[in-house]
């Protein structure tokens, strides 16, 4: 069994790999391709260990040209719309409303990204204590959506 700091290191390497997938001019942006990492990304951090942190700074913020270019690569999966019910408890009598993959895709990424900051900064318990909480409170969220959606409109479809 890893220990929690083989876990960490796991997860920024991914960490690192999605955010050079999404930065990447030059390189291929499929469903395939974004299913592997949302998937990667979402089981890795499962295995995160829970810290605290009492960083006060707020979060650093993103290169301007990093940002730029991970819009611009993921614009072909903005517009791809499809429903989604935040939470599944069939107790509730929850509406769908409607989701975007690229927005997932890139929520998911700013959340990734912004912990990556924090973890070159060798600020790692900061950045493990900031990917956990997403993890749970929001691009968890956007990346299981965006992995259903992904399976049922395109992958599902290309038997």
């Amino acid at each position: 069994m890893k220990n929690s700091r083989a876990y960490t290191s796991d997860f920024a390497g991914t960490a690192r790999a999605y955010c050079s997938w999404c930065e990447a001019t030059h390189t291929e942006h499929t469903d395939s391709q974004a299913a592997y990492w949302l998937s990667r990304l979402y089981s890795q951090a499962l295995m995160l260990e829970k810290v605290s942190c009492e960083n006060s700074d707020g979060l650093p913020d993103i290169p301007q040209k990093d940002l730029d270019a991970a819009k611009s690569n993921l614009a072909k999966f903005f517009g791809r719309y499809y429903r989604v019910v935040f939470n599944p408890d069939c107790l509730l009598d929850e509406e769908p409303v409607m989701g975007d993959i690229g927005d997932d895709l890139f929520d998911t990424y700013l959340d990734i990204r912004r912990g990556l900051v924090l973890f070159d900064k060798s600020e790692s318990n900061h950045a493990l204590w900031f990917w956990s909480l997403m993890h749970r409170d929001h691009w968890g969220h956007h990346a299981v959506s965006a992995l259903s959606a992904l399976h049922c409109l395109a992958i599902a479809q290309a038997r």
